[in-house]
């Protein structure tokens, strides 16, 4: 795979990415929901339209498979276990050291709403969208993947892509963003599943939401 196909593939992948996001975003602005709405509302929208991005893009034997809707190999979900432990913590270290002002104000958020949809919810909805629907999308057409920009790259540009959004919440957290994004791609690419990606992503946002205020 060389750079000008791997330039059009981001390309592919931004769209999606307007496509399952700006409906979502849209609907907010205009009906201009409470805090404990317009999360979940974010959440269901743009997961449902890369689920459905997903599926009428399947094909082949594979399936819905090809997106990393499929069961993992155990090492990997061991693997994204103690990764999660470790670089959770380190993170949540961190942002607590640097703390960051978040674009939304969960303060009135009750603490079971913060686990369902920090802890369980967005890990799920993220990688569906970025490690599911955006990496497999850039990777798909990658026939001998065992070169290292075929095999690396939609990992790091779709990483970069997830600490770019996370810039309104600062420099601290984007860079842990872009982390997240890196180590969440490769258990994807590794394993051929969301599975680890989602086990990571929900134990360093676990460790951020557990972790003792200055």
């Amino acid at each position: 795979m060389n750079i000008i196909p791997s330039l059009k593939l981001a390309g592919f992948a931004l769209i999606f990415f307007v496509v399952v996001y700006a409906p979502a975003f849209a609907t907010v602005a205009v009906l201009r929901p409470s805090v404990q709405v317009t999360i979940p509302l974010i959440i269901i929208v743009s997961a449902g339209l890369a689920a459905l991005v997903m599926a009428l893009r399947a094909g082949g034997t594979k399936g819905i498979g090809e997106f990393g809707i499929a069961m993992s190999p155990a090492p990997y979900v061991l693997a994204a276990t103690l990764a999660g432990v470790l670089v959770g913590g380190a993170l949540a270290y961190a942002a607590a050291l640097y703390p960051a002002t978040s674009p939304l104000d969960v303060s009135h958020l009750r603490p079971w709403m913060i686990f369902v949809y920090f802890v369980l919810a967005a890990p799920v909805q993220e990688e569906f969208i970025f490690r599911g629907l955006l990496q497999t999308t850039m990777a798909r057409p990658v026939s001998a993947p065992g070169s290292f920009w075929g095999a690396h790259f939609p990992v790091v540009f779709v990483a970069a892509l997830f600490g770019a959004i996370h810039l309104d919440s600062g420099l601290v957290v984007a860079a842990g963003a872009v982390l997240l994004g890196l180590i969440a791609g490769e258990l994807r690419r590794m394993s051929g599943s969301l599975v680890p990606a989602i086990l990571f992503h929900a134990l360093l946002n676990a460790a951020s939401a557990l972790w003792p205020a200055s």
